[in-house]
C-alpha cells in the first residue's frame, strides 16, 4: 500500500498546527512507510528510540510491563495518532512497549527527517514539548499503579518472611 504521506502528516494535529504545505512536503520525502504485523513489537522499554511513528492503519498498543511479566495499558492509539516521539524527541530511552495489536501500516519519522524541519519551525518544538508533558503525565499515572501493585507484592513477601503472615 503507497501512502500520501504528505496528506497524512497534514492530518497529525502536532504537525498540523505548525508547519506549512511546503515543510510537510519536505518532511514527508524523508520519511518511509513500514508495516507492522499483528503482535509485533514496534518498539520496546529500554531501547534508544532513533524515529517515531504515525499510524496510517491499524491499532497499536502502549504499556508498561510489571516485574511479573503483566503489561499494564497505557494508551491505545490509531489512525492519525502517533507514537514514539519521547525518545525520538529527548534521546532518552523508549519508556514502554508499543505492540501492533492488528496489522499496522505506519510512516517512520527519523531524527535526521526532523533536523531541518524543526531548524525551519521551531514553534514545532513547543508543540512536541505538550504532547510530551501530557504523555509522561499518562505514563506516571500507569507507573504509579504498577507500583501500588508490586508494593502489595513486596509487603506479602515481607510478612511471610518475617513469619507475619
Amino acid at each position: 500500500m503507497m501512502v500520501n504521506t504528505s496528506k497524512i502528516l497534514a492530518e497529525v494535529s502536532l504537525f498540523a498546527k505548525v508547519l506549512d504545505e511546503d515543510q510537510l512536503e519536505r518532511l514527508a520525502l524523508r520519511c518511509h512507510e513500514v508495516f507492522f504485523p499483528a503482535g509485533a513489537v514496534m518498539m520496546t522499554e529500554g531501547d534508544f528510540g532513533t524515529s517515531m511513528f504515525v499510524v496510517v492503519e491499524g491499532e497499536v498498543s502502549v504499556g508498561l510491563a510489571d516485574k511479573h511479566g503483566g503489561v499494564h495499558d497505557v494508551a491505545k492509539l490509531s489512525a492519525g495518532e502517533f507514537v514514539g516521539e519521547m525518545s525520538l524527541m529527548t534521546g532518552a530511552r523508549r519508556n514502554a512497549d508499543v505492540v501492533a495489536e492488528t496489522d499496522v501500516v505506519a510512516i517512520e519519522i527519523t531524527k535526521v527527517a526532523l533536523e531541518e524541519i524543526l531548524r525551519q519551525a521551531p514553534d514545532l518544538i513547543d508543540q512536541f514539548g505538550l504532547v510530551l508533558a501530557w504523555r509522561q503525565a499518562e505514563l506516571d499515572r500507569t507507573a504509579a499503579e504498577v507500583a501500588e501493585a508490586n508494593k502489595d507484592d513486596l509487603v506479602s513477601q515481607i510478612r511471610r518472611f518475617f513469619g507475619g503472615g
